[in-house]
């Protein structure tokens, strides 16, 4: 598994990225964060490969704007819109990008320290993947209209 920094070239991946319609409750797709992004400089979209090239997962690290409504960590990244493409589902994947995660953002922005997200209160299956990876609690909000709860994890 490897993590790539999205670029123009990887554009047909992410349109055959798969998110089923009842997850889109919880994040936006990936082509929603590529157009995020070409608007927001602070936001590096991911792509997630499996060792065949495969795009298994995304997510979007966000930072300046984008953590200041968590932290005054000005040190600190939020981590949003992560998603395992449907195919490969229940294969430990999530898991591995979330354990994965702290090294990948350690080798490529090392000044960061912290890493923030937002999950939603009402989806527990994410809340028990990133408190057995770690995550702490440490305090609830609101994102797009929508309770969340906040979570953090420290880089060492």
């Amino acid at each position: 598994m490897y993590f790539e920094s999205y670029r123009p070239q990887l554009i047909q991946d992410v349109m055959d990225f798969y998110i089923q319609s009842h997850d889109r409750q919880f994040t936006k797709t990936p082509e929603d964060n590529i157009k995020l992004a070409e608007l927001d400089n602070e936001r590096c979209p991911t792509l997630v490969y499996n060792d065949r090239q495969q795009c298994i997962a995304f997510f979007t690290l966000h930072f300046g704007g984008g953590i200041k409504p968590y932290t005054t960590n000005e040190q600190a990244v939020f981590f949003r819109s992560f998603s395992v493409d449907t195919r490969y589902r229940n294969l430990g994947i999530g898991t591995a990008v979330i354990q994965a995660l702290p090294q990948y953002i350690h080798e490529q922005f090392p000044m960061i320290t912290e890493i923030y997200l937002a999950v939603n209160d009402t989806n527990e299956q994410a809340q028990r993947l990133y408190e057995r990876c770690g995550y702490q609690y440490c305090g609830e909000g609101e994102l797009e209209d929508k309770r969340v709860y906040i979570l953090k994890q420290i880089i060492t």
